[in-house]
């Protein structure tokens, strides 16, 4: 979602209302792959400290455990469906349940975890987009 509000005007200003309500969580591997496409230093830095003014949804034991277990329901689907999903992906659907909110995504492996998990996720598009 932020690499669209980058990208469409009135996207961004939706999204800067969200996030000034407190209307958006992130976790630690949510702010990593954002933080990957910093292009320079100093763009990192200042995408960090922006991020960092988002109310997270930690990540602990609990949190962890969850998103072994879902891990786990994965394999039971049949020989290396547990490689669906990304490590990430099992980590920022945990966090969120943890924390009572719905995972906002635009990423199938999201749907994987849903289907096993019932983990509360949702598509999310910009406006044009044509998929």
């Amino acid at each position: 979602m932020w690499v669209w509000a980058k990208r469409l005007p009135d996207d961004l200003q939706d999204f800067r209302q969200h996030v000034a309500e407190g209307r958006v969580l992130t976790c630690a591997p949510v702010v990593m792959e954002l933080l990957y496409s910093a292009q320079r230093p100093d763009d990192f830095h200042r995408m960090r400290g922006d991020y960092a003014t988002l109310t997270t949804c930690p990540i602990g034991p609990p949190e962890w455990a969850r998103a072994l277990e879902i891990y786990g329901l994965l394999a039971d689907q049949g020989p290396l469906h547990q490689r669906q999903v990304g490590h990430a992906d099992l980590l920022i659907a945990a966090a969120a349940e943890s924390a009572g909110v719905p995972v906002l995504h635009y990423d199938g492996d999201f749907d994987r975890i849903t289907e096993v998990s019932g983990i509360d996720t949702r598509w999310v598009r910009p406006r044009g987009s044509l998929e």
